[in-house]
């Protein structure tokens, strides 16, 4: 055929809708413009996929992203124009949180961005986020003021001004007073996007009129929510339990989050901000600085704490590499006697782990790829001090069976790579 562009539509649809490995989906629609256009919709799969890691590339095409695929071990090339600039907080559904970079001309934005499809769905800005008390575009380098520390009245009781602990006319209007102005600070808007700025989960795609999004969030890594349509994030107040959270999952169908403390915590009625309940889970584990929440292929919930050798690092020295991870631990939650229990095989699962949603997939049928295995992606924020050598790249495979490490197979750090952190993508 001459011009591909001519193939009834009709057809198209016939072929796409024959097709069960996600490369092919990806192919069909780089063939022509017209054909990504029409075939634009979500593409459903029949069968199970790995995520992809989306990655930016380094050419001279600046908005050009790579989607890494682990089964055949290849890059494939895509323009994402809409992703140049941004950070990526998270990824759920097939979707990509991202919130703008340094470089960007909106650095308040925040958007869901589908990197097969290009759609892209705005979301409530960062700077209607409780911890924000005012936002100056135009003040370069000084855009936020920000709520810094947790508040506690005499008796010894958190009392936030997140959650109406002090009334806001206790506040001048340049926000602050006298009294209260060493716990209101100006910072910038990379340092909100890069270090206030933790991760958002969905609860399902976008396209669902329940779909919630939870992010986690400033100095105290708390607890926002919103819906697509919404203008602001709101918060989840939970009290003590509501600080320090290390990671958010929607397990049927409640919200639960792991706090540094080892707490569990479950979450009812979120989306009614007037009714949230929260309720303690399971007897604290131990305290961690990195933990995943995620579920085993049966529907267990499980937590895996990632730990880190800190022993490269030297203060103030920029050209000593990051923290590297040196190992994983995986516990089960025993839900009838509310305790955790450490496990050394998680049989056929694969777990995916970074800053996107935690994903676990089934090794069963996918050749060359055995389970008990965990595939993670360097998320250390402060990656601008890092050089883009492979050697720095915290990504690789863990074996759970004997503690080893291996190299990510076919993964190749490029340049440029490391900035923004890569993340895992399911398309489901």
């Amino acid at each position: 055929m001459g011009n591909w562009s001519e193939l009834p539509l009709d057809l198209l649809e016939l072929i796409e809708g024959h097709m069960t490995l996600y490369i092919d989906k990806v192919r069909i629609r780089a063939v022509c413009a017209s054909w990504n256009s029409h075939l634009s919709k979500m593409p459903n799969h029949n069968v199970k996929q790995l995520p992809w890691m989306l990655q930016a590339l380094d050419n001279k095409r600046e908005a050009s992203h790579g989607l890494f695929n682990p089964l055949d071990k290849k890059v494939y090339e895509v323009d994402l124009p809409e992703a140049q600039g941004k950070l990526f907080k998270g990824s759920s559904f097939g979707w990509v949180v991202t919130v703008e970079d340094l470089d960007s001309n909106s650095l308040d934005d925040m958007y869901l961005i589908n990197p097969l499809t290009r759609t892209r769905i705005k979301l409530p800005p960062r700077s209607k986020f409780p911890d924000v008390k005012s936002y100056h575009a135009d003040k370069v380098g000084e855009e936020y003021v920000v709520f810094t520390h947790d508040y506690f009245d005499a008796e010894g009781f958190r009392s936030d001004p997140l959650f109406g602990g002090f009334d806001s006319e206790d506040y001048d209007s340049d926000g602050s007073t006298e009294e209260f102005e060493h716990k209101l600070q100006t910072i910038d808007s990379h340092f909100v996007s890069k270090s206030l700025t933790w991760k958002v989960v969905l609860s399902s795609t976008p396209y669902d009129d329940n779909c919630t999004m939870v992010a986690i969030y400033g100095h105290s890594n708390r607890l926002a929510y919103c819906k697509c349509n919404d203008k602001k994030w709101r918060p989840i107040n939970v009290g003590e339990y509501g600080i320090g959270v290390l990671d958010v999952i929607f397990h049927k169908g409640k919200l639960h989050a792991i706090n540094d403390f080892g707490d569990l915590l479950v979450f009812e009625n979120i989306g009614v901000e007037s009714d949230i309940k929260a309720t303690e889970e399971a007897v604290p584990m131990r305290a961690t600085q990195t933990a995943y929440l995620t579920e085993c292929f049966g529907g267990e919930l499980i937590v895996v704490k990632r730990y880190f050798d800190f022993s490269r690092i030297i203060i103030n020295d920029p050209k000593n590499p990051l923290p590297r991870t040196n190992g994983f631990e995986v516990y089960k939650l025993d839900s009838m006697n509310s305790s955790w229990v450490k496990v050394q095989n998680i049989g056929d699962d694969i777990l995916f782990l970074g800053l996107n949603s935690s994903l676990t997939i089934s090794s069963h049928d996918l050749l060359g790829h055995k389970g008990n295995r965990i595939y993670f992606t360097d998320f250390i924020f402060s990656f601008d001090i890092k050089k883009g050598q492979e050697e720095d790249s915290d990504v690789g495979v863990f074996n759970l069976e004997d503690g080893t490490f291996q190299s990510m197979p076919g993964f190749k750090c490029h340049p440029r790579f490391l900035w923004p952190p890569p993340l895992w993508v399911k398309i489901v």
